[in-house]
């Protein structure tokens, strides 16, 4: 793993020079070889063209022989009776009106010539040229053979994988020795063989392998020059940089008066210009802000307290405005809150100069701070935002609170308020009215075929019926009442001030608005209900007896055929089930 930038920079530069120089290498050693191998070629088909012609003049030759034999009076006269004399040791008869000119072989060349008597052929002479050994070593040497080449001839076969093209060179393997072959087309004496020239493939590759070599060298001399340049290169830049990473340290720890040379007019050069008015700037702004620390650490750590001493948003308001006018020596300030509250601190005089300030913070925004003064410095300014800039923190805690409080209180799906704080309100109602002798009533709600509706149609809908009914308990209820989610499909309803007959057409309108209500299920609409249970305040009544009241008349309810209501009788306590004092203390405390 490297550690150093002088390593990754001399590395990278490096990189970068490899892959263009590799890709030379392999270029030119592939140019060298073609090159080379174009050169054998052309020197082949020099050779070619020479073998070629000699052996031409090989077959003309035995064609003239066959030639001057026709003319002769003797073989014309022989030809005609089908008798000869004895002929010469090159001539011979091969039918009863053919002789044959030349030396026979396995494998020939031949070409008939006609003998004529006037305008009748009265048969025919066949010049031969054997196609062996001796015409080869003849065909090299009139031709002129470089040295190692050699001279073949090749039989034409349909089955061969790569036959010979005429003019065309190609690698082929000769006992076991690789050789680069260039053949003539089929001899027109002989259609089934070719005449061709092989040169020895190790020269060639060795040719080509000293070039790649020589280019090799370049590469590594290359790479050496390039490698020198990175690492010069480096030490330039790290030189540059280890200055300002020392001055960087050094003002970083309190000596500002530490400066880097400014060598050159290069991007360094600026760089370290700019580092050095950044220094400078920097030493006379800690001057200013000496002047300032201790007042504005005082005014600061005041306001601080006080700001995090409530959670009242118009109060943190109030001592915003207060502490600003201290803050900027100001006459006078007013703050108009997002809310519409106005907040009048001071004197408010029509020919001061006034100065606005946001308060918000990067969530919210709570309203705008005006301050009327005669002057504001800079110095003044900057201490005045810093604490309003607190006071927006502080009203942003005060609204986080409250939101927590808030949350702490309600349901997460239905935003209704959750059971613990309805067993809260519920046993202060009941104090409440006890002690101004006020009725008090509540509503135990149960939506029907809840488990099948959300077995059928799934939870996102069971979700989304409760979420529905509790619009329905919001649009249809008071203020002053209180809904709750009291468990799973079930609502408690506290109703301050109500009678037993209020309760009863408080829960009418409800299942009515319900079951009016169409909810979509997919590509289905349906209609859901839900049953009621009303239970009304009676003397010496608890909470757990007013809920348990109000279960009993939802269970007769639900016995009824549902969607119905149903008042509990109106008898008091003494009378009733008592509880077990466990489960009161359970609902008294709210758990």
């Amino acid at each position: 793993m490297l550690a150093s930038f002088k390593h990754k920079l001399a590395l990278y530069f490096l990189l970068l020079a490899v892959a263009p120089l590799t890709a030379a290498f392999w270029g030119f050693g592939t140019v060298a070889k073609r090159a080379e191998e174009r050169r054998v070629d052309a020197r082949l088909g020099a050779e070619l063209r020479a073998v070629f012609a000699s052996y031409e003049r090989r077959a003309d030759h035995v064609k003239a022989l066959a030639r001057n034999l026709a003319r002769r009076r003797d073989i014309q006269q022989g030809l005609r009776v089908g008798r000869f004399s004895p002929l010469l040791g090159d001539v011979a008869l091969v039918g009863p009106h053919r002789l044959a000119v030349g030396r026979r072989g396995t494998i020939e060349a031949t070409q008939t010539v006609r003998v004529k008597a006037g305008r009748r052929v009265i048969g025919s002479i066949l010049a031969v040229l054997p196609l062996d050994r001796s015409l080869l070593r003849q065909l090299r040497l009139e031709s002129g053979l470089s040295h190692g080449d050699r001279i073949v001839f090749v039989p034409r076969s349909r089955s061969a994988r790569r036959p010979l093209a005429s003019g065309r060179s190609l690698a082929i393997s000769v006992a076991g020795s690789r050789y680069r072959a260039l053949a003539t087309g089929p001899l027109s004496e002989q259609p089934n063989v070719q005449i061709a020239v092989l040169a020895p493939a190790q020269p060639i590759a060795a040719q080509a392998a000293t070039t790649r070599r020589h280019l090799l060298y370049v590469l590594l001399g290359a790479l050496l020059v390039l490698a020198a340049i990175a690492a010069a290169e480096a030490r330039s830049v790290m030189r540059s940089l280890r200055e300002l990473s020392q001055a960087a340290l050094e003002i970083g720890r309190g000596g500002l008066d530490r400066r880097v040379p400014v060598r050159g007019r290069d991007e360094f050069a600026d760089l370290a210009g700019s580092f050095n008015s950044m220094a400078d700037q920097l030493r006379a702004r800690l001057l200013e802000l000496e002047l300032q620390r201790t007042r504005l650490r005082e005014s600061l750590s005041r306001t601080g307290e006080l700001l995090t001493a409530t959670h009242d948003i118009d109060q943190l308001l109030a001592l915003i405005a207060s502490a600003a006018v201290e803050a900027a020596d100001a006459e006078g300030a007013a703050l108009l809150g997002e809310n519409g509250a106005v907040i009048e601190v001071g004197t408010l005089a029509d020919d001061a100069k006034t100065f606005e300030l946001p308060i918000a913070s990067r969530e919210s925004r709570f309203g705008i701070l005006i301050l009327y003064t005669a002057d504001l410095d800079e110095d003044n300014l900057l201490a005045t935002r810093a604490l309003v800039a607190q006071g927006a923190n502080a009203l942003e805690n005060a609204c986080l609170h409250e939101a927590a409080a808030r949350q702490a209180r309600s349901d997460g799906l239905t935003g209704l308020a959750n059971r613990r704080h309805c067993e809260e309100r519920l046993v202060a109602e009941i104090s409440r009215s006890e002690r101004y002798e006020t009725p008090l009533a509540v509503i135990l709600c149960d939506i029907d075929e809840f488990k099948a509706a959300n077995d059928s149609h799934g939870h996102a809908f069971g979700d989304l019926v409760l979420q529905r009914f509790a619009d329905v308990l919001r649009g249809t209820l008071r203020d002053i009442d209180l809904s709750s989610r009291w468990g799973g499909e079930e609502f408690l309803i506290v109703l301050p001030g109500t009678t037993l007959e209020g309760a009863v057409e408080a829960a009418e309108r409800i299942r009515t608005a319900l079951a009016e209500l169409e909810l979509v299920a997919g590509a289905v609409t349906t209609v859901m209900t839900a049953s009621f249970g009303i239970a009304k305040l009676a003397e010496g009544m608890d909470a757990f007896d007013l809920v348990r009241a109000a279960d009993e008349a939802l269970y007769e309810a639900k016995s009824r055929g549902k969607n119905c209501v149903s008042a509990a009788a109106e008898t008091g306590a003494p009378g009733a089930k008592s509880a077990p004092q466990s489960e009161k203390n359970s609902l008294e405390r709210g758990s």
